[in-house]
């Protein structure tokens, strides 16, 4: 199975944007990391955890994300999204397109639930 066929579409924000922002948008979405982008490039990621460090700050996204990421390309096999994630200790992997453009994000609720629909999943 390929990244694209269980990717799904990401909620992205801009990094210009104050931290509160980016908290907003993971409490109405219900997840913990939002991909920082500009004219669909990956700039960076910002996680809740880089919040909580910066409670109470008046900083921008762009002061605090972080830009050393991990990403996939959308052909990508998921077995290697597996190790990524197994190796790296992420929740969400960045999926870009063949220009490098980000695409999707895969991330470890959509793998876990693919596999529990599939008991085979993991024999792929």
């Amino acid at each position: 199975m390929k990244v694209k066929e269980l990717m799904k579409k990401p909620i992205v924000i801009e990094k210009d944007l104050m931290l509160s922002d980016a908290a907003k948008i993971m409490v109405k979405y219900s997840i913990n990391s939002i991909p920082v982008v500009k004219d669909e490039n990956l700039l960076g990621i910002i996680t809740a955890h880089d919040l909580v460090k910066n409670f109470g700050e008046q900083k921008k996204i762009s002061e605090v994300m972080s830009t050393s990421i991990s990403s996939m390309n959308e052909n990508d096999k998921i077995q290697d999204a597996i190790e990524i994630i197994q190796k790296k200790d992420v929740d969400i992997i960045p999926v870009l397109n063949a220009g490098g453009k980000l695409v999707g994000i895969i991330d470890t609720k959509d793998i876990v639930k693919k596999a529990c629909d599939n008991e085979d999943f993991f024999l792929d």
